[in-house]
């Protein structure tokens, strides 16, 4: 049976994914992503990360604790690293679910300019604290349509937020950020495995992300979550459950 790798968005954890696995008609295993929830790994902490080498230590915990075979889902921070996973190691998943994923940024400048942006998210919470991250990072236009969802749903989310670590959630900010990892526009044409693409609606920034992969990609399907935002997998935990089930099926016959 497919077991559905499950990688969360940046200051998110393994946690995040607990309504859409509850829903899950397979397997789920949900790494955290270096910098959250804990220690962080030793590559981060002496400050020798890349985002190609958190790509390669997560190949590296899939292939020795999840059976194959795999579907990686990634919201996010983790829909960029799902993205790294098919272009690094091609060999380790049947197919993908890449939701609000960016493949990256071609213009030097451009990439520049959000590594900067993302370096002021990294000193805010070096210097005011998880709190305040938390509270500026919710009021961000890209997470406007959770204002309409449960407080519990609000409040596991702010839970998990405040339960990293400070220093490891910076280095991570720095080490995983958009401007740092490749762009990997390029390499889409090669990834033969059948993609889904899946934004929210509302999301009309990574709704057209995700057509414009769709067209460099052979095998990709774009799956637009109507009346939702960015974070589909807390917004629409149930929809987003059903197009992964109807995946994972659809590999096992």
């Amino acid at each position: 049976m497919t077991t559905a790798v499950l990688i969360h968005g940046f200051s998110g954890s393994p946690a995040s994914w607990r309504r859409v696995e509850a829903l899950l008609d397979v397997p789920s295993h949900a790494p955290a992503v270096c910098g959250h929830g804990g220690e962080s790994p030793p590559a981060i902490s002496k400050g020798s990360a890349s985002f190609e080498a958190e790509v390669d230590r997560l190949a590296a915990v899939v292939e020795a604790e999840v059976p194959a075979p795999r579907l990686v889902v990634g919201y996010s921070l983790g829909g960029r690293l799902a993205l790294g996973l098919l272009v690094r190691h091609p060999d380790l998943f049947l197919g993908a679910a890449l939701i609000g994923a960016n493949p990256g940024i071609a213009d030097d400048r451009e990439r520049a300019e959000r590594r900067e942006a993302d370096g002021t998210w990294a000193r805010l919470i070096e210097e005011r604290g998880l709190s305040a991250f938390d509270r500026e990072w919710s009021r961000l236009a890209l997470f406007a349509s959770q204002a309409r969802l449960a407080p519990e749903a609000l409040e596991e989310q702010r839970r998990i937020r405040l339960g990293h670590r400070r220093a490891a959630l910076v280095s991570a900010m720095r080490t995983l950020s958009l401007g740092a990892m490749p762009d990997f526009r390029p390499f889409l044409p090669a990834i033969r495995c059948p993609i889904e693409l899946i934004a929210g609606s509302l999301d009309t920034k990574f709704s057209a992300l995700a057509r414009q992969m769709a067209g460099l990609l052979p095998a990709a399907t774009v799956h637009i979550v109507d009346g939702v935002g960015h974070n589909v997998p807390l917004e629409a935990p149930s929809r987003l459950a059903r197009l992964l089930n109807d995946s994972a099926i659809a590999y096992d016959t």
